[in-house]
């Protein structure tokens, strides 16, 4: 935190709650860097607490402070994190500038997670979050509109960080804020396409569009009115990610399949550029298997079907308490 870097923090996986690797070297320059920050306090936490609140103070980014405010909370410097927690609510009151707030979602969303596990209060930040998310839920259909391709696909990759911290924290009525703004999103005649594909993938993942309703909205979007460009790139939203998914969710399968059956060859071959656009995202692996997938007409391949009957039943069983928990119930 007082930016000696006589400590390196590596990358380390494996079971329970909290587990770092670090790398330690001494290089005697660090006893100058040491005395300059002894100006700031004459113990570690105290020099620490001051050097973050002069950082925080020195930008005005809400990214920056989020950052800052993520590495103080496992640090245990709690005037520091007040401090930021005041600034952090601060600037996000004053933003209206909804890219930037969907910026900081992720980061506060794990700041919250940390604050539980170190036994730090984080209602505050909760507070923070939610607040940010219902203004974020505001705003976030009209900033879909008249956007170039650039700034739709970053802002596609934003959805997805979105949609990844709601379901993390599992609040019910965030959860419903976030699904209907996803509708509105859906629904929107001038949201950019490839936005527009996504959010009505995940009204899909949330069981919110099922059935012929999520038949009609594919092949609206996919029809032969809609130019070659705009459909792919919804096309391209619609399965942002879902290789594996178009393996195991047969519903999801079942829409693009029998769309792509229905068509003729002459419009097949219009398409097809579209389609090898859309699957070229997808991994080499993922790519094989849906390949088989559609030699075997529909039904899994080889792989997902040893999966399907070499399952021990009751060993599986015995590992539900255990994700339950891991999930955060009782």
């Amino acid at each position: 935190m007082l930016n000696i870097k006589w400590g390196h923090k590596s990358d380390v996986s494996g079971k329970g709650t909290f587990k770092e690797q670090w790398r330690l070297q001494w290089d005697p320059a660090f006893s100058i860097d040491i005395i300059e920050k002894g100006t700031y306090g004459n113990t570690t936490e105290e020099a620490a607490t001051k050097y973050v609140i002069q950082l925080a103070e020195e930008v005005n980014a809400l990214a920056d402070v989020c950052a800052l405010l993520e590495k103080s909370i496992p640090a245990e410097l709690p005037i520091a994190v007040a401090s930021l927690i005041h600034q952090v609510n601060n600037l996000a009151a004053a933003s209206g500038d909804v890219i930037q707030l969907m910026e900081v979602i992720p980061n506060l969303v794990n700041v919250s997670r940390y604050g539980s596990v170190r036994k730090t209060d984080a209602d505050l930040v909760m507070g923070i979050v939610d607040s940010m998310i219902t203004r974020i839920c505001i705003s976030l259909p009209a900033a879909c509109t008249g956007i170039n391709e650039d700034a739709a696909d970053h802002l596609l990759e934003l959805f997805a960080k979105m949609n990844d911290a709601v379901n993390i924290l599992q609040q019910k009525d965030i959860s419903e804020q976030w699904q209907q703004t996803l509708t509105f999103v859906a629904a929107g005649k001038n949201a950019a396409p490839v936005i527009a594909g996504y959010a009505t993938r995940l009204l899909a993942d949330y069981k919110l569009i099922v059935g012929d309703e999520l038949v009609k909205a594919f092949y609206y979007a996919m029809s032969a009115a809609t130019a070659p460009g705009i459909a792919a790139a919804w096309l391209e939203g619609f399965l942002k990610g879902s290789g594996t998914i178009l393996l195991i969710d047969n519903d999801l399968w079942a829409v693009v399949n029998n769309w792509v059956e229905q068509l003729d060859e002459e419009v097949f071959t219009q398409v097809l550029p579209l389609l090898r656009r859309t699957f070229s995202n997808f991994s080499k692996p993922e790519r094989r298997k849906l390949g088989e997938k559609v030699k075997s007409g529909g039904v899994s391949g080889n792989v997902l079907q040893k999966l399907a009957t070499d399952i021990d039943s009751e060993r599986a069983r015995q590992g539900i308490d255990v994700v339950m928990k891991m999930m955060g119930y009782p």
